[in-house]
């Protein structure tokens, strides 16, 4: 959308200049994480350290994807700055990090707006913002369980650890299934230990698919917690009032 008037011209609606702003605010703290994948110190994935053992093969603590992101992120946001002080008459203050980067552009979100070409900047930011965050937190690796390996899981008899590593490995809907759960479970007469004889140090041990079936069956409860209030906002008022005004 272009407006014009005496004083101000924007080339984005309301609307993407919100959603630019959002996308901005979240960029320090992305681009912090981003670091620490980069360097392998992210605790999602398999930690890449070196062995003790000396090997011309070790593997470096580093990420090419994720470093290959962070550049790209940082260039883009280099690329929107110069853009907006060659157009607007600005110089740069703000420190050179990508953080730094992103939070001048929100501070100058009016000049960004009124930037020629800045229609594409949202949906440009936005996929690499999506890229950082794929590599950030990629998606799990979907668990493929054999049912006739689950059958026979069903009958066996553990106490509740080893059924909760079990149900780990199950997957979905499984994950949720605690060492709490199963001894609420238990206290709610909705499962209960398998006839001795036992030890009395011993832990109770059950069969697996009777507590596998009550977890399913009685669903968890989830706890009531007072409203979570909106957290302020940072308004746009002067872009709200040039909108208003035209």
């Amino acid at each position: 959308m272009r407006r014009e008037d005496d004083s101000i011209q924007l080339y984005l609606d309301h609307a993407a200049v919100r959603d630019l702003a959002q996308q901005l605010r979240e960029i320090p703290s992305l681009a912090e994480d981003l670091e620490d994948t980069v360097a392998c110190r992210t605790r999602l994935g398999d930690p890449n350290l070196r062995l003790n053992a000396r090997s011309s093969d070790q593997p470096l603590p580093f990420s090419p994807a994720a470093a290959k992101v962070r550049d790209r992120l940082h260039s883009i946001l280099v690329s929107w700055v110069r853009l907006v002080c060659e157009q607007r008459g600005l110089e740069y203050s703000g420190d050179p990090s990508t953080a730094g980067l992103a939070r001048w552009l929100d501070r100058n979100l009016i000049a960004l707006a009124m930037t020629e070409g800045v229609e594409t900047a949202p949906a440009e930011i936005r996929s690499v913002i999506e890229a950082a965050l794929l590599i950030i937190c990629p998606p799990l690796a979907p668990i493929v369980v054999d049912v006739n390996q689950i059958e026979a899981a069903r009958r066996v008899r553990l106490n509740a650890s080893g059924i909760v590593t079990l149900a780990k490995e199950l997957g979905e809907p499984f994950r949720t299934v605690t060492v709490r759960r199963i001894q609420v479970l238990r206290d709610a007469g909705k499962i209960s230990p398998t006839p001795g004889p036992w030890a009395m140090s011993w832990p109770e041990q059950y069969v697996v698919g009777e507590v596998l079936d009550a977890h399913l069956a009685h669903p968890i409860r989830k706890r009531k917690t007072a409203s979570m209030s909106q957290g302020s906002r940072q308004p746009l008022l002067r872009i709200e009032q040039s909108i208003a005004l035209s």
